[in-house]
Order: C-alpha cells, then structure tokens, then sequence
C-alpha cells in the first residue's frame, strides 16, 4: 500500500501535477482528521432523524452489469471504499434542516466497499447501496459481509430498477455518484438519471464527481463517457431540468472524492 502511494505520488510529480498532489496529501489529512473528530458529532446526528426500523429490498432483472468493462476489470470497485465524515455530517444536518424528525435516506450508487453507506446507517438513515460489480459480495471485502442484501446490493444501474423501503417504492433525500458516471456509456445516461430522479425525493440532493480523463487498465479504458464539467450541467440542464444546481457550501476537500479537474455536480430536485 505504502510502495503504490509513494509511486503514485512520484507519477503525479513527473506529470508535471505537484499542485494536485498537495491537494490530494490535505484532503486526506483533512478526512482522517474528520475520523478523529466524527464520534463526538454522532450521538447528536442520530437524534436530528427519525431512524428507520424496515427492511430495504431491491427490484432489477439484471443484478450485475456483465458488459461494463468496470465488471470485467474490477479495478475501483476491488480498492474504494471512500467516505468523508464532514461531508456525512454536513448533509445529515442539511437535509435534517428541511426534514425535522422525518426519516432520511441516502443512495449511493457504484458504492463499491458501502462505506458512506454504513455511514449514514449508523445515524439511523435509510441507507442503501448499489454496486454493478459482484466483486466485493464474492470476495467478502469492505462492508459486504456485514450489509449484503441489507443495504448493500448489486445492480446494473443503467437498466430499470426499483429500491423498496419497507416494501414501498424509495425516494431518498441524497443520491450519490462518486467518480462513477464516467464510466457509464453515453446511451445509458438517460435511463440512469431517470433512474435517479424517479429515486430522488422532492427537494432532495444528488452529488457527484466526475472527470473527463481516460482511465486505462490492461489496455481498457474504463472511461466511457469522457465529458467535461460543463458538458454534464449542460447536458442534465436540457434532459432532465427538474435537477437544479444547487450550493452544497462545500469546500473541494470535504466531498468524498475529488480529481485533479474539481468537476462536481451537485444539483437539488425541484419537483
């Protein structure tokens, strides 16, 4: 681990990236510095929502995405396991603002190990997963054995789908994408954000990040939708404009991920 972050760190200074190498080395002492500080924060999390007590279960006729080059090469999902306690922490009070003593749910969709979904689990939320890589379920990693077929599950999540909580159909007050949607093709997008929009509770949160690098691994390119930050606003502001942009008062290092581009979509669902 240490030997593959110190080569990684030597590549980014051979690019010519040493800015985003010091931005990268402070997010991390900032989240790890947010882990130290979080266990004081949590008992007073937990009481902003109503915990949720039912059972969450899925619908899909297609649990794996057999033909996403991420499932044949499960490069992200077989290392992340990203969380970032401030960014937990400030949307459980955002949304628990406009939502005093209701239940609140999170989706994170390409969750791969489920951290940010035990995360919010364990405040009590409707937490749920999906992941379109059976990798982590069959190797027992991260927060599978734990949540599996509880709050974690596997999905294509460009095909139809439906989250049930306690047997009726999901809408969660934040959706999440971290680093993901580039590694959906183009003609999957619109079935994948009405996916999405129909999961998104009124007034609700998605939040991204996205890049518009490639991504190669053995001679693949797991990049399949290569936009810039741009192209995404410009292409949900014209399919799907009941997604508004919206100011989550965040700074780069307190999402859960980040890139050397900084692209960060964070929009809000008006209807």
């Amino acid at each position: 681990m240490i030997f593959r972050a110190a080569k990684w760190a030597f590549s980014l200074v051979r690019q010519g990236e040493t800015k985003f190498l010091l931005k990268e080395i402070w997010m991390r002492f900032y989240k790890q510095a947010q882990e130290w500080i979080y266990p004081s924060r949590r008992r007073r999390l937990q009481q902003i929502s109503r915990a949720f007590e039912g059972t969450i279960t899925l619908e899909t006729k297609n649990p794996i995405a057999f033909e996403s080059p991420d499932h044949l090469i499960p490069w992200g999902t077989s290392r992340d396991n990203s969380t970032n306690k401030k960014f937990v922490a400030h949307m459980a009070e955002l949304i628990g603002r406009d939502n005093p003593g209701k239940v609140l749910g999170a989706l994170d969709l390409g969750c791969s190990g489920g951290q940010l979904v035990a995360d919010y689990r364990e405040l009590g939320w409707a937490a749920c997963g999906l992941e379109g890589s059976d990798f982590s379920l069959k190797h027992k990693r991260a927060n599978w054995p734990a949540l599996a077929h509880k709050n974690l599950f596997t999905c294509d999540v460009t095909k139809p789908f439906t989250v049930r909580l306690s047997g009726e159909p999901g809408k969660f007050h934040l959706i999440t994408m971290w680093e993901v949607l580039e590694h959906i093709p183009t003609s999957d997008l619109p079935q994948l954000f009405q996916n999405i929009t129909a999961h998104l509770a009124s007034g609700g949160y998605f939040a991204a990040t996205t890049t518009s690098r490639p991504d190669i691994h053995d001679g693949v390119d797991l990049h399949q939708t290569k936009w810039t930050n741009d192209e995404w606003k410009a292409w949900l502001g014209k399919n799907f404009p009941e997604l508004k942009p919206a100011d989550l008062g965040l700074k780069f290092y307190q999402f859960v991920r980040h890139n050397d581009e900084g692209s960060f979509l964070t929009f809000r669902k008006t209807a």
